[in-house]
């Protein structure tokens, strides 16, 4: 597939072109594409680079290529149907490269079971220098591997880190975004100074954000390997636990540098039932329960 203004800067600060950004989607594809797999997926595009105008999109254009296949949602909001891409191999990356495509977002299910996602996602938000975001990470580990969960952990790309943990598809959105919410609380009561499951800002103080919201139906994080809207051109990248350290530095992960990197997620934890957990947690104190994320929680 040719790319057209190949030469275009996407990145001007880090000198990434499109024809740069189709060459880093081919040298990570034999990891990118099993995180895209199945999953449908909303594109922020920059069509006239990072330093512009950036829009998501959810609904491909008409001028998408017939090969690439296609998801359709009826939204009720939107009163239409939603297409969105589902990408398959390299071409399919490399068309995403031609449409300024400079972050993927899929979502945590697959299309033949899309009520039922197979990934739990925390974001970890900073909202000041303290706590470390990634001792936060290690807190959050903690409590999850009390449930007998394990934790896989990825640079967001920007200051924060998310933390994902494979789950078996056999619950629907509502009980894993409360499961989600127990999980945040019981961290956060542990450290109440420094972490807080409170989604409304002027509800945090200066404590770190553990987002649980991430389970509800469509939402997404932007992919494993997946660049960001950020001038040096980082990635959202896999870490091993080793790596999350004080010394941390996100912007050390960017296109230039992550295709050398060893994959650490090459051997990833089975899924995980979550019966036993959702038991301990509310035997804790901390019952799973849904929540809008716009409402205020219980706890802080």
């Amino acid at each position: 597939m040719t790319l057209s203004h190949p030469d275009k800067l996407l990145w001007p600060a880090a000198g990434v072109t499109k024809a740069g950004l189709a060459a880093y989607y081919e040298a990570v594809a034999d990891r990118l594409l099993p995180a895209l797999a199945d999953r449908p997926l909303t594109l922020v595009r920059a069509n006239d680079g990072v330093d512009g105008e950036r829009f998501f999109q959810k609904n491909l254009p008409r001028s998408a290529p017939a090969s690439l296949r296609r998801h359709e949602v009826w939204t009720e909001t939107s009163g239409r149907t939603v297409s969105y891409a589902l990408v398959d191999d390299v071409d399919d990356l490399r068309w995403l490269a031609g449409q300024n495509a400079v972050e993927l977002h899929p979502w945590f299910s697959r299309v033949d079971r899309a009520d039922r996602a197979d990934l739990l996602a925390f974001d970890l938000d900073p909202s000041g220098p303290q706590p470390p975001v990634t001792v936060a990470a290690h807190r959050l580990r903690e409590t999850l591997g009390d449930l007998g969960l394990s934790a896989l952990v990825k640079t967001s790309g920007k200051r924060g880190l998310h933390l994902y943990v494979p789950v078996e598809r056999r619950y629907d959105h509502g009980f894993l975004r409360g499961f989600c919410l127990a999980v945040a609380r019981a961290c956060a009561a542990r450290h109440p100074d420094d972490l807080t499951v409170e989604m409304r800002k002027a509800d945090r103080g200066d404590r770190l954000l553990i987002d649980w919201s991430r389970a509800g139906q469509a939402q997404t994080l932007a992919a494993p390997y997946s660049p960001r809207v950020h001038p040096a051109a980082t990635v959202s990248t896999p870490l091993a636990w080793e790596e999350v350290t004080d010394d941390l530095d996100p912007t050390a992960f960017t296109v230039h540098t992550v295709p050398q990197r060893a994959d650490p997620w090459a051997t990833a934890p089975a899924p995980h039932r979550l019966e036993a957990a959702a038991a301990a947690l509310t035997e804790a104190g901390f019952p799973p329960v849904d929540r809008s994320p716009r409402a205020r929680t219980t706890v802080g």
